[in-house]
């Protein structure tokens, strides 16, 4: 470190520990959580939200100064506060003492930060071996640990300090698996004459009709069954990443029993509930009340199980992609191929998809929305706007451009495909959904016109409904200002249409 940063640290003031008014409001929040103090170096936390118990441990106070340590905590119970697992805290605390072992090794305090010396720690992790997503964790933890400090009143972090500075994470986004290979392994559970097993059977029908995660699915109860009205059956499926030997918080999923792939499914679901329940008294205590109990062996079906299968089965039916290439999917990607059959084909909104799988935010199910090149490629053809392609190209003057000129939009830092809404150009910000249709740089795409026109219509009904009941008012405008971008969009999409025409 410079001399210049070590004058300026040095007359610093630290105190011993956070205020006492700040300590106990957070034994306060804290006594929300579990009956340990504040001061103890382990908290036996129990979420009530979703019934979740486990154990947080911090450093004491022989590791690391007990002022640094005191702000982790509160830092821990702002997080807890707004939702985070414990398994997220948990992470949280082992990155707060990567970051303590830094400033431990310079001989200084976190309450000593100042530029020169975030911009030291900024090296430091350019230089040690870590992918740029873990050399952000750190620096999101120095962020909220300088943040909350600043909050106590123990900290003062001046303006200049970049503590929201980030690596650039090249890495391309997780894809989902070609149309093409999901349709093939797709034909192979749908035909009911071939030999594969029930359970594993029941398993994908599960996964390509919710985007369920496979943990849940595993975890299905065999009392899963109901029936909520005449000619419908509801499934009752745990919507959190759990296991089979946790409680978890369910959900009901309806069908109507007369559908043609719902019929199957039912038919399907019945046959694996009744070798289930056949099952019970051979099982282990541990094994029994799950549905999908394995077909061979005397326990319940894993993910490994799954996973292997659908390996096995994509290797033996000779699987491949659009370019003759074998090709093999995982129970992880009928996830990401549902979220984008969601997005991109008018089922459901963006909002209805985080909600269906249960996201914690509109970015997280952004990262599912990325279909392979080859189908975004395809996708983006179909889309017949007049618009530029590159920087300096002249708009095209055609109704559809071929295909592999979409495969270089791709590659374009400038552009990206907004799923369920349209195409943004625009490289200095990330795809919000309903903020990007206020945009300049957002083009809507006319296949989501129906989705535009629909979407007007339950707005206007949902705000005749708050008007009638003299229900809030900041609502309606909320969705009168939406409704005006999406006749904005319709307006686009039809002018666009006319100058074509």
């Amino acid at each position: 470190m410079s001399s210049a940063a070590l004058k300026e640290i040095k007359p610093i003031k630290i105190p011993d520990e956070i205020p006492y008014e700040e300590k106990q409001s957070c034994k306060k929040l804290l006594a929300l959580y579990t009956g340990d103090t504040f001061d103890n170096n382990s908290w036996d936390v129990v979420l009530a939200s979703s019934g979740k118990r486990g154990t947080l441990r911090f450093p004491n106070s022989n590791q690391y100064p007990l002022l640094e340590i005191e702000i982790l905590k509160a830092a821990i119970l702002s997080m807890l506060s707004a939702g985070a697992t414990l398994s997220t805290c948990s992470s949280r605390i082992h990155d707060a003492c990567f970051v303590f072992d830094y400033f431990e090794s310079k001989g200084l305090s976190i309450a000593q930060l100042n530029q020169e010396l975030f911009y030291n720690f900024y090296n430091y992790l350019g230089k040690i071996k870590l992918e740029n997503w873990h050399r952000n964790r750190y620096l999101q933890t120095l962020q909220a640990l300088a943040e909350t400090g600043e909050r106590l009143g123990v900290l003062n972090i001046l303006s200049i300090v970049p503590v929201g500075r980030r690596f650039k994470n090249s890495a391309s986004p997780k894809r989902a698996p070609e149309v093409q290979v999901v349709a093939q392994v797709d034909s192979l559970f749908f035909n009911l004459s071939n030999d594969i097993p029930l359970g594993y059977r029941v398993m994908y029908f599960t996964l390509r009709l919710r985007t369920h995660r496979i943990s849940e699915v595993i975890a299905i109860s065999l009392d899963c069954i109901s029936y909520p009205e005449e000619n419908v059956f509801a499934i009752s499926v745990p919507t959190a990443k759990e296991t089979a030997y946790h409680v978890p918080v369910f959900h009901q999923y309806s069908f109507l029993a007369d559908g043609i792939c719902e019929s199957i499914y039912y038919k399907l679901l019945i046959r694996q509930h009744d070798y289930a329940l056949s099952m019970q008294e051979q099982l282990k205590p541990q094994y029994q009340g799950y549905l999908f109990v394995h077909p061979n062996l005397l326990r319940i079906i894993t993910t490994n199980d799954f996973n292997s299968y659908l390996v096995k089965l994509c290797a033996d039916n000779n699987v491949v992609d659009s370019d003759g290439n074998a090709a093999k999917i995982t129970s992880h990607d009928l996830r990401h191929i549902n979220v984008c059959e969601r997005l991109q084909g008018n089922v459901i909104s963006a909002t209805e998809t985080m909600v269906e799988c249960n996201h914690s935010s509109m970015n997280q199910t952004l990262g599912y929305g990325y279909p392979s090149k080859k189908d975004e490629a395809k996708h983006l053809a179909k889309i017949t706007k007049q618009m530029p392609l590159f920087r300096e190209q002249k708009k095209v003057q055609c109704l559809q451009v071929p295909s592999f000129k979409y495969d270089r939009l791709l590659d374009e830092p400038t552009t990206r495909m907004i799923p369920g809404y349209g195409i943004c150009c625009n490289q200095t910000c990330k795809p919000q959904f309903e903020k990007c249709l206020a945009c300049e740089s957002f083009l809507p795409d006319p296949a989501y016109r129906d989705y535009f026109s629909a979407a007007i219509d339950l707005l206007l009904k949902r705000n005749r409904r708050i008007v009638q009941k003299h229900g809030d008012n900041t609502i309606v405008q909320h969705n009168e200002e939406l409704i005006r971008l999406y006749q904005v969009c319709i307006k686009t999409i039809d002018s666009e249409s006319i100058h074509r025409s």
